[in-house]
């Protein structure tokens, strides 16, 4: 199979992802046995599905622990596989938050990466009011047990729950709806956060913003509804619907903004 055309769909920076998942694909065509990835995220799991339909004698099977999980890990296998095998998820329960300290998505992830855990070896952070937990893969499991016992400068315990324990949190949006002259990605993210267009240009062509988990860095890429974009440090908004245009030929659309 020539492969070449496949890389020229993809960016630069995506493209030894690329290459590693041909690779998997020709290793499960070949031997017919399976293979599970590490942690993908939502772009890589499509680009995972593009590369999987390609091939008529394979399928793929995706599990993030819960169902609207954004990472998960996939099994790369034969077409005649109907059934998914262990995809190699372990479930943690955080103890030791007290009314001094607050644990945050931010700091679970700093405290994991400072134990030297790859963020492929990590899927989801389930933060709520009540609960905090995390889905690692079942391989670094006892390492990540003996080894995070602190979280910012507060210890912490760890307690190993199964799937029916997990408690996701409930994503809440802000809807929003205004007029553009075109869904230009810098116009709809200058109102969306309320910053400049020259400004949000900055943030664009340094590399700080994706949509659809995938970096953008063209300030007149156009955006469609369903999108999901997203600016560092400023979060994340969805493209809900576009509904016409005004008198003045401006369009009207709503998002919806992660609270």
């Amino acid at each position: 199979m020539k492969f070449e055309h496949i890389l020229n769909h993809y960016r630069k920076e995506e493209q030894p992802f690329v290459e590693r998942v041909i690779d998997f694909c020709e290793r499960v065509s070949l031997s017919h046995k399976p293979i599970r990835t590490d942690f993908v995220d939502p772009r890589q799991k499509v680009i995972v599905q593009n590369i999987v339909n390609s091939y008529m004698d394979l399928t793929m099977f995706f599990d993030g622990g819960y169902q609207e999980a954004e990472r998960g890990r996939i099994l790369i296998a034969p077409s005649y596989f109907y059934s998914e095998e262990d995809l190699g998820l372990h479930y943690f329960q955080i103890y030791g938050e007290n009314k001094f300290f607050v644990i945050t998505h931010k700091d679970v992830l700093g405290a994991l990466l400072n134990i030297g855990l790859k963020r492929e070896k990590f899927g989801d952070i389930l933060i709520t009011d009540t609960t905090k937990q995390l889905i690692v893969a079942s391989e670094v499991a006892d390492y990540v047990r003996m080894e995070l016992k602190q979280i910012g400068k507060t210890k912490i315990n760890l307690e190993s729950i199964t799937r029916d324990h997990l408690n996701p949190p409930l994503i809440q949006y802000e809807n929003l709806q205004f007029t553009v002259h075109s869904l230009r990605v810098d116009t709809v993210v200058a109102h969306v956060f309320r910053q400049s267009r020259s400004k949000v240009a900055e943030w664009i062509k340094g590399k700080h913003l994706k949509v659809n988990w995938q970096i953008v860095d063209q300030v007149d890429y156009k955006l469609e509804v369903g999108d999901m974009v997203s600016l560092r440090k400023f979060g994340r908004f969805k493209i809900l619907e576009e509904d016409g245009t005004t008198k003045k030929g401006r369009i009207l659309i709503k998002v919806g903004k992660i609270i």
